[in-house]
């Protein structure tokens, strides 16, 4: 090209750029530049949260059957009073969970040994608030093959969900894991028993047992189902020891590192250690060895009484984690009425408070605090919920 060509393209180009600077000078100053694009709606964090409670040991003991009667005035069977002070608790979470220790195999209605109670019981629970049970337990055959499945079925006829036990391979393989869905959230339910009292588990029937290389394989399955997260209630250790044994620490290492995010443990009776479990590559894994008995007619110290664990999620877009973790206790009031003992749940840090809504004798007043402060004791490292505002 050659110098004269470049020299007119040159001029061209400058008579244009003073033309752009000059117009561009005549713009008036408060013209808006568009305005900015928003992020799409999927791209945007969203938060979400849950909150859950497990509790202890519902047990059905004898003289429990008996006030239960007494409170039905004599024509009927009636729990219902002996969770009047705990159902506001209870019903205030998104999701509360319990081992249900005893069976629901109709007449007779008898405790300890071979427990079978009145679906009463159950109605009660629901109404206080329970949404979910866990059943395998070392009770769960103590009316067999029969007592096993008429449990299921009044579970099943109350729309109560329920895992740990089922009538055959089928139902085993449709329910389990368990899932739990609730506040946008999928929890994945597991449940074991070490052994149940002797008594051997009838064809078709099945009853998770305490097994690693099951549940590493019902792990897999849990994980596979895309749950937000897995919780794994286990019926282990040594009954009436407020310890852990080596036993339940080596499960309960093994059901962390395999991907369980909560472990809550049953059957001492009574309330045994909190602990955090490392793993690699995750949150630390929060396990209750022992929860204790959440009713029961046990009078022994230590057994009179259990916890609610509570536990609070929240999920933001795919990432979940525990936002806190607390308990509250609950001891079992047992006084006489009319000569017949009956049973009150009593949420204590609530009596605590209000002690003005509850009329319990010096006598259980010792005994209330002494459970108070040797839970306090064994679960330094757990604070109380909140709920009540104590803590």
């Amino acid at each position: 090209m050659s110098r004269k060509v470049l020299f007119v393209l040159s001029l061209i180009l400058a008579v244009s750029m003073t033309f752009v600077v000059f117009n561009a000078a005549q713009l008036p100053v408060n013209v808006q530049e568009p305005p900015a694009q928003e992020y799409p709606a999927d791209t945007v964090a969203t938060t979400d949260s849950i909150r859950l409670i497990i509790a202890g040991d519902l047990m059905g003991h004898g003289m429990q059957i008996t006030g239960a009667w007494h409170d039905g005035g004599d024509t009927s069977y009636n729990y219902h009073p002996v969770f009047r002070h705990a159902k506001e608790y209870l019903s205030s979470a998104d999701l509360t969970l319990a081992n249900l220790e005893v069976t629901l195999a109709g007449t007779p209605y008898t405790g300890f040994p071979r427990f079978s109670t009145h679906l009463s019981f159950a109605t009660a629970l629901q109404d206080a608030g329970f949404d979910a049970f866990v059943t395998a337990n070392n009770h769960a055959l103590d009316r067999g093959k029969q007592g096993l499945e008429r449990t299921i079925d009044v579970l099943d006829s109350l729309k109560i969900p329920h895992t740990g036990t089922f009538k055959d391979s089928v139902a085993w393989k449709n329910d389990y894991p368990l899932i739990l869905t609730s506040n946008n959230f999928r929890i994945a339910l597991l449940n074991y028993t070490y052994g149940t009292n002797g008594i051997a588990v009838e064809r078709p029937n099945i009853i998770n047992r305490i097994d690693t290389l099951r549940m590493a394989a019902d792990l897999m399955t849990a994980r596979a189902l895309q749950p937000d997260f897995i919780i794994a209630c286990i019926h282990w250790g040594e009954e009436y020891q407020n310890v852990e044994n080596a036993t339940q620490r080596r499960i309960a290492r093994f059901l962390a590192r395999n991907g369980c995010d909560l472990i809550a443990g049953a059957h001492p009776h009574v309330v045994q250690p909190f602990a955090k479990i490392p793993v690699t590559g995750k949150d630390s894994v929060p396990v209750i060895y022992s929860m204790g008995n959440f009713v029961s007619n046990q009078r022994d110290r230590y057994r009179y009484g259990g916890i609610a664990l509570d536990v609070t999620l929240v999920k933001t877009d795919s990432t979940v984690r525990i936002a806190s973790c607390g308990y509250e206790p609950f001891w079992v009031h047992r006084f006489r009425d009319d000569k017949v003992s009956v049973f009150r749940l009593i949420p204590v840090n609530d009596y605590l408070q209000r002690p003005e809504n509850y009329t319990i004798s010096d006598e259980n007043k010792k005994m209330l605090m002494q459970f108070y402060d040797d839970t306090r004791a064994l679960l330094p490292n757990l604070p109380f919920s909140g709920y009540f505002n104590r803590e």
